[in-house]
């Protein structure tokens, strides 16, 4: 997948472009859905697969208060995409300039200028140019006038809602990694490096690896079965999300014990997937209690994974 940051960076030369516009925070089951819209559309007239995406979030520019955490690191992001069967991102960096544009000053410098598109792909609630004043009918009209044709996007539900990156984050944020599976189409995943950590775990004969999370968001804390992906295997494991109150000042940590594992993960890059929550996270009055606790944990774990 080729990727580019202005439609400068292109000279109009694409085969049949067919574009969608969105955030595609996380990937999930309505944007493969739009993704594979694209190629059946495309791939009759030899297309090209577009996604126009910005960098950052537009809330972060526009209302950085409540903007969303994301779900998944950029390089997550253009992974999926590019698995997906994506030719090109057209990732443009957000700022206030750009959301400043009129509706047909977005259309003739954005989809035209360079991309010359033949198709875009947009939920009919999508809204873009200054103080969101353009919709489907704008886009609609504006691509009678330029020579482009403007298709609505169905949303994908489940349990007679709508699945949505919003709906993925509360998901996570009640810790029902289940159901952000269910809308994602895969487990969620946490990436980042194993860094040191206090051995506490090792001295209770359960050593774990400490994740420094590079996604915004996390599942709410608590216990989970789990995976572990160390150089493309998925070991399991049981992980803990929290403050860890039985040891007061301890700080907020992702820690995953692997089983039946012994070798030594510092400075590997992982990948942590979510299968199962399976408590909340405990205080306990020492650390009998809590070696107690985590061997129930780890046979939870087994349970649930049939080991």
């Amino acid at each position: 997948m080729k990727i580019v940051y202005s439609p400068d960076d292109l000279d109009g030369s694409l085969s049949h472009p067919v574009a969608a516009v969105g955030n595609f925070d996380g990937v999930h089951l309505g944007h493969q859905r739009i993704l594979e819209t694209l190629k059946q559309r495309a791939a009759p007239h030899g297309g090209t697969v577009v996604v126009i995406s910005f960098n950052p979030h537009p809330q972060r520019v526009l209302h950085p208060d409540t903007a969303p955490r994301l779900i998944a690191t950029r390089l997550q992001k253009v992974a999926w995409l590019e698995e997906a069967g994506v030719d090109l991102m057209l990732e443009l960096p957000f700022t206030r300039e750009l959301s400043a544009l009129t509706p047909e000053a977005f259309v003739t410098r954005i989809l035209l200028r360079g991309l010359r598109v033949a198709e875009v792909h947009i939920g009919r609630n999508f809204r873009f140019g200054h103080d969101r004043s353009g919709d489907f009918e704008t886009l609609e009209e504006l691509g009678r006038r330029h020579g482009f044709t403007a298709m609505p996007v169905t949303g994908v539900r489940l349990d007679g809602r709508r699945i949505s990156s919003s709906r993925v984050r509360a998901a996570l944020g009640a810790g029902d990694v289940q159901l952000a599976a269910a809308l994602l189409g895969r487990e969620e995943e946490l990436v980042g490096p194993v860094v040191p950590g206090d051995a506490r775990g090792r001295i209770l004969g359960f050593p774990t690896a400490n994740l420094a999370v590079e996604n915004e968001l996390v599942p709410f804390t608590g216990v989970y079965a789990t995976h572990l992906v160390v150089d493309d295997e998925p070991l399991p494991a049981v992980t803990n999300i929290g403050s860890r109150p039985t040891f007061p000042g301890a700080g907020p940590a992702v820690e995953t014990h692997i089983l039946d594992y012994g070798g030594d993960l510092y400075g590997h890059r992982v990948r942590l997937r979510f299968t199962r929550r399976l408590r909340d996270e405990q205080r306990f009055a020492g650390l009998p209690e809590l070696k107690a606790q985590i061997a129930l944990d780890v046979a939870a774990a087994r349970k649930v994974f049939g080991a």
